[in-house]
């Protein structure tokens, strides 16, 4: 695992042409890796579109504002769309378990209780905030393909103006068959 990540809260500038966001632009974050380190970075749509997608983590489109009290995530229903996640044995589950869970532990809606190890697999050992039973997410290795479609997925979960049923992110890839 990485050391401790800070990640930039918005900015006010697009990262690349410095143009000044101003009150309802449409703007995109992005986590991408440089070097080891985990980095953000706030574009408008046409350097968004310009970029290098290499080492994207994820992204999300959201709108600039002035005030405080931005776009909100809702962690009740990144939790229950964890569980069943943990129990499905297919690649891209697993993937996508292992982002949500970070993602949770990020803010602090979850408890990291320590990492197990068995065989060639690493686990994170879980636990719910004033809660007792613990549970497993399995530790993922990300390549550029898996990291591209968790973007997409991460964009469409985080996005309010897309009606998105959450069924619709279980649905299974096709072609990809559940791991024994």
């Amino acid at each position: 695992m990485a050391s401790s990540w800070q990640i930039s809260k918005r900015g006010a500038v697009c990262a690349v042409c410095d143009h000044s966001f101003t009150e309802g632009d449409a703007l995109f974050s992005l986590l991408r890796f440089a070097g080891k380190d985990l980095t953000r970075g706030d574009y408008c749509r046409l350097c968004f579109d310009d970029r290098d997608t290499e080492n994207d983590v994820v992204f999300w489109r959201t709108t600039h504002q002035e005030k405080k009290g931005g776009m909100k995530l809702d962690f009740d229903l990144i939790l229950g769309l964890l569980e069943p996640l943990t129990a499905d044995a297919r690649e891209s589950r697993r993937d996508l378990a292992f982002m949500l869970a970070l993602l949770l532990v990020r803010h602090r809606r979850l408890k990291l209780i320590g990492v197990r190890r068995q065989n060639e697999l690493e686990f994170l050992e879980l636990r719910k905030v004033r809660a007792t039973k613990t549970f497993e997410v399995e530790v993922r290795e990300l390549d550029a393909e898996r990291r591209s479609r968790l973007t997409n997925v991460f964009s469409d979960l985080m996005d309010p103006t897309l009606e998105v049923g959450v069924e619709s992110l279980l649905e299974e890839p096709e072609g990809e068959e559940p791991t024994k």
